[in-house]
């Protein structure tokens, strides 16, 4: 379709061909209507049965360089000028050239800035609809089965879309991490929770406190603001969670992996979070955490033999592989094909660059072909504080998977990706972020209030954002009385705007002949008036005064006006005009 587009010009000339060759200087309507070919040939009005086409041929070809634009602005000055050349000559001589050629310069400025600004807020407006849309249909954390993006070709493309808002614990600084789930099983490229089948949580008494494990709680708690599609999905939480408070649900459970889902909820939780110093929440290892696929053994392996991990003590096993990752990998969103090889193994010793997945992963394997018991997690990282809010918010692009190292008895998390990865994504985030964060902030508080959350300060919030509505509701109503009285007052005050033509000659003979009795009937056309006075033998001179009116008419109607000489002709032929009369009527007089 699109070449059929850009040959339209080449199909379309012999039609012009054949109207430049041609005595009318017009193509009939009957060449492109069936119903004009039906007509007889003295029911034709070729004024208006005729069509000029190069107009028509000038648009056609320019839109046909369209389809094989480049997208340069060589495309754009070109239509500019041709544009340019097709006004010029229908341009009004009442005004100088130059300035219609700075205001055509201004247009074709101010029309491409339009047109850059207009892409950028399409592209604005497709990704938030596409994220919108995401939203709507996305799934919720699987607890079972995590897909990753190992082994997928291209960039990942990253949303900055809030998910959370976050207040850390007293001396706690970021960025730590919250953990949604955790798994057990690799099978390239996902991974799978095997053996996470999930317990019922009991509340306490009151019904918003769930402990998950015995004992105390302590008092330093992370503050966390999720929204829960359907009124279910995973909660993230920090490592060590021990017990959750103020969180509204009807029903909690867990799982042994680490999991803690709501099974029966609002769309908004808003909970805090109590650490303790163990992990409660996960079960011991099993031999899934020790489990390696054969596609990835060979590998991992070799790795794991030349760090020389065997015999070292689990700590230390931990800190040389996150060294290792750390000083001889770099973070990239990007991928390319791997070279006979699976895309974990070219990631290990070709390419040594990939995003979160690929590190988390091979950490896993890793330690694993290392002897320690090894875990894939996936959650969040928290780092960036909002002014606005004043708390620390998480994107979609925070979105986060790390690797948990079984040590001394208790689960530690060992995140291996650079630290980089967090600044090169936030490098590219979208130049309407601000824009998108204060109506996310406002979804936010309306949630908030529409779910009865009484968090100290959303009433005022609420207010605060109608302040603005009110104050402009009540300046346009001010706005329109004011108008409307000014206007008032203009339209008694000044005088009736002078119509195009009112200081011409032309009305003192009007003016000197109904002063003898010849004057105008109203609504009278002056060729018809001028044509009376001639049949009734007026003393008057028809001929010059038919030519004096058709100047007049022409000043007075023409949307080109008349010259600077044709205006001094017709205050000339006035003025011989009244002179003869003059002159004719002292004769008179006389005799």
């Amino acid at each position: 379709m699109t070449v059929l587009f850009q040959w339209l010009p080449l199909l379309v000339a012999p039609l012009v061909v054949c109207q430049a060759y041609s005595t009318a200087g017009k193509v009939d309507l009957g060449a492109f209507l069936w119903a004009y070919r039906k007509k007889a040939a003295d029911e034709r009005d070729p004024s208006t049965d005729a069509l000029d086409v190069a107009y028509p041929y000038g648009v056609l070809c320019v839109l046909s360089a369209s389809a094989a634009n480049v997208r340069t602005p060589v495309y754009y000055a070109a239509v500019c000028l041709l544009t340019a050349w097709a006004l010029w000559v229908v341009r009004s001589p009442r005004f100088s050239p130059l300035w219609w050629v700075a205001s055509l310069a201004v247009a074709s400025v101010a029309g491409y800035g339009g047109h850059v600004a207009l892409h950028r807020v399409q592209q604005t407006l497709e990704e938030m609809a596409f994220e919108y849309i995401s939203s709507l249909v996305r799934r919720d954390t699987d607890p079972f089965r995590s897909a990753t993006a190992i082994g997928h070709l291209g960039r990942l493309k990253l949303s900055d879309r809030i998910l959370l808002r976050v207040t850390p614990a007293a001396g706690q600084a970021p960025p730590f991490l919250l953990r949604e789930a955790s798994y057990n099983v690799y099978n390239s490229p996902a991974w799978f929770a095997v053996g996470a089948a999930f317990t019922s949580v009991q509340p306490e008494a009151g019904g918003e406190t769930w402990k998950l494990a015995p004992g105390p709680a302590p008092e330093a708690s992370v503050g966390v603001s999720v929204y829960l599609p359907r009124g279910r999905g995973v909660l993230p939480l920090p490592a060590r969670a021990m017990e959750i408070d103020k969180l509204a649900v009807v029903r909690l459970s867990k799982n042994p992996l680490g999991a803690v889902r709501v099974d029966e909820g609002l769309g908004l939780a808003t909970y805090r979070v109590r650490v303790g110093p163990d992990a409660p929440l996960d079960a011991p290892p099993t031999g899934f955490d020790m489990a390696v696929p054969a596609a990835e053994s060979v590998a991992v392996a070799r790795i794991a033999a030349d760090l020389g991990l065997a015999g070292r003590p689990p700590a230390e096993r931990l800190a040389a592989v996150a060294a290792f990752f750390r000083t001889r990998f770099r973070y990239s969103t990007y991928a390319d094909r791997p070279l006979g090889q699976s895309p974990l193994e070219d990631f290990l010793l070709r390419r040594r660059s990939g995003h979160c997945e690929y590190f988390a992963t091979a950490t896993v394997l890793v330690l694993r072909a290392a002897g320690v018991p090894a875990r894939y997690a996936t959650g969040y990282s928290v780092q960036e504080w909002s002014r606005l809010e004043q708390r620390y918010v998480v994107r979609a692009r925070h979105a986060h998977s790390w690797a948990l190292g079984w040590v001394e008895g208790a689960w530690r998390d060992l995140d291996t990706t650079p630290p980089v990865w967090a600044d090169e994504e936030a490098a590219v985030a979208s130049a309407f972020e601000p824009v998108s964060d204060v109506g996310s902030w406002a979804v936010f508080l309306f949630s908030r209030w529409r779910y009865g959350e009484g968090e100290e300060g959303v009433a005022r919030y609420l207010v605060w954002l109608l302040v603005p509505l009110v104050l402009g509701l009540a300046w346009r109503l001010y706005g329109r009385r004011r108008i409307g009285r000014v206007t008032t007052e203009a339209a008694r005050d000044e005088p009736a705007p002078r119509h195009a033509g009112a200081d011409s000659e032309f009305y003192l003979i009007a003016d000197r002949l109904a002063a003898a009795g010849l004057g105008r009937a109203p609504a009278e056309p002056v060729s018809t008036w001028i044509d009376r006075l001639e049949a009734a033998h007026a003393p008057v001179t028809a001929d010059a005064l038919r030519g004096i009116a058709e100047l007049h008419y022409r000043y007075r109607f023409d949307p080109a006006g008349i010259g600077v000489d044709e205006r001094h002709a017709l205050r000339a032929r006035v003025e011989a005009w009244l002179a003869e009369r003059a002159g004719a009527a002292r004769a008179r007089a006389h005799d």
